[in-house]
């Protein structure tokens, strides 16, 4: 029963995150009502309130959802296999076209950009810690790993906004040659 009810849910909440994306490819998120997003989904309103305050708890639920997703990418050693890290990621995005549209094409604020970003940075940091015996990094290095992420996570955005086409090989190596050579100087400087 617990399991059932489980999966009742997870599937209630992915038609309202379907249908909610759907509606922010259309409209602004200020002009969409719970009464067009649940008539949308098939969805009692009393089943969305359930589960959410509003659509604006909804939409912070997908962030939530999608940079713990992310994060949990992140955790994996890629040390030395960077081409490894930026396929996964690229297979990721692919796989969840809709919702990359969304967050990483460039059409919703900045604050979901800045929060990968600054998770990406943090996760590159205690990497090149790792790499090269080191607790932190200066100020400077910190520069190097922002332009790196807030870089490539343009590069990303550009290849979602594009619609997928660039081969994701191709791209994994492109992302994979430029956080190699930001690796480089980052690994020179702390010697």
């Amino acid at each position: 029963m617990y399991n059932q009810e489980d999966r009742r849910i997870r599937k209630t909440k992915k038609a309202l995150r379907n249908e909610l994306i759907e509606l922010l490819n259309e409209k602004n998120i200020q002009n969409i009502t719970v009464k067009e997003l649940t008539d949308k989904a098939d969805i009692h309103r009393s089943t969305f309130y359930a589960n959410f305050k509003d659509v604006y708890d909804l939409y912070s639920h997908m962030e939530d959802t999608v940079i713990q997703e992310i994060k949990d990418l992140v955790s994996i050693d890629y040390t030395f296999k960077p081409t490894a890290f930026f396929h996964s990621l690229l297979s990721y995005v692919n796989e969840n076209r809709q919702i990359s549209r969304l967050f990483l094409s460039g059409n919703i604020g900045t604050a979901f950009f800045e929060q990968l970003t600054e998770m990406f940075k943090d996760a590159c940091i205690e990497c090149w810690c790792k790499e090269h015996n080191v607790t932190n990094i200066s100020d400077e290095m910190s520069h190097y790993v922002q332009f790196c992420f807030s870089g490539g996570l343009g590069v990303i955005g550009m290849w979602v906004a594009e619609g997928f086409q660039y081969p994701i090989e191709a791209l994994a190596k492109i992302l994979s040659d430029i956080d190699s050579n930001v690796g480089k100087i980052i690994g020179e400087k702390l010697k």
